[in-house]
């Protein structure tokens, strides 16, 4: 009788072991993490702060007997403060990601200069040059490495800022103070490189720096008085006069994006 119960025993057993051999034979593998995918539009807010160099030339024209003349004023640095936002798109295919961006940024920075002795001759003691800017923006490429939620990416296009100058013009002579105004807008080449995170599957977070420098412009001052020729009275001698201007810029922005688009995560198998 304990044979028989014995070789019951053992049968059972047999078969128990057989069926969870089954059961693990055709138990599923657990999917890998999913890879994230940065194909898609996106919009965002972005601001940081931005240092700016200031390269200047004051000319005026030949006028009668005057002649042309030239006042290098240097190199002035200012600071600002940029605030705005951007809207582009991406395409990822492998690890690569390329994307087209826009962006555009409120800014605050100026520069002026007062004269404490004659320059030129034409610019007189006390005479002052502001420069302004209130806005830039720019259109550009990227191109980046995506490490799964991480991005790494270099960036280059086309710039654009506005510049106002105010000039309070003081003759080397006795003649009274000449006030003139003049806006332009900038045209420049930026490059840059950033990295971006996917905080969620829409949200995103990033840092990205960028160098921009803008061609030489000539804003007028206008028509001022340049020179005088000494006769029986004095006749003061009207000339244009100009502000060769460079700008070159480097900023840091924190970037946060929503981004619209496709399923965001591809499966790996």
């Amino acid at each position: 009788m304990i044979r028989k119960w014995a070789l019951a025993a053992a049968v059972s057993l047999a078969g128990i072991g057989a069926a969870s051999a089954a059961d693990m034979a055709v138990k599923a593998r657990p999917l890998p993490p999913p890879i994230y995918s940065w194909t898609g539009c996106y919009i965002g807010l972005s601001a940081g702060g931005k240092g700016v160099g200031i390269s200047e030339t004051v000319r005026t024209d030949v006028a009668g007997i005057i002649p042309a003349t030239a006042a290098d004023l240097g190199r002035r640095e200012a600071e600002t403060w940029i605030a705005g936002g951007q809207i582009g798109c991406n395409y990822q295919t492998g690890n690569w990601v390329f994307g087209i961006e826009g962006d555009a940024h409120a800014q605050r920075w100026s520069q002026s200069d007062v004269f404490a002795g004659v320059i030129g001759p034409p610019i007189g003691a006390g005479s002052v040059f502001d420069l302004h800017s209130d806005w830039q923006a720019s259109a550009r490429g990227r191109i980046g490495y995506a490490v799964n939620r991480t991005l790494f990416y270099g960036t280059a296009g086309a710039a654009w800022t506005q510049v106002r100058s105010n000039v309070s013009w003081i003759p080397f002579t006795q003649a009274p103070a000449i006030l003139t105004s003049d806006t332009r807008t900038l045209t420049g080449v930026t490059v840059g490189a950033g990295v971006e995170h996917a905080v969620t599957d829409n949200f995103t977070l990033g840092l990205e720096g960028r160098y921009t420098w803008y061609e030489r412009e000539r804003v007028l001052v206008g028509l001022v008085p340049i020179g005088a020729v000494v006769g029986a009275a004095v006749v003061l001698v009207n000339g244009n006069a100009y502000r060769d201007i460079q700008i070159e810029t480097g900023e840091i922005m924190v970037k946060a994006n929503w981004k619209f688009g496709p399923t965001p995560v591809v499966a790996r198998y």
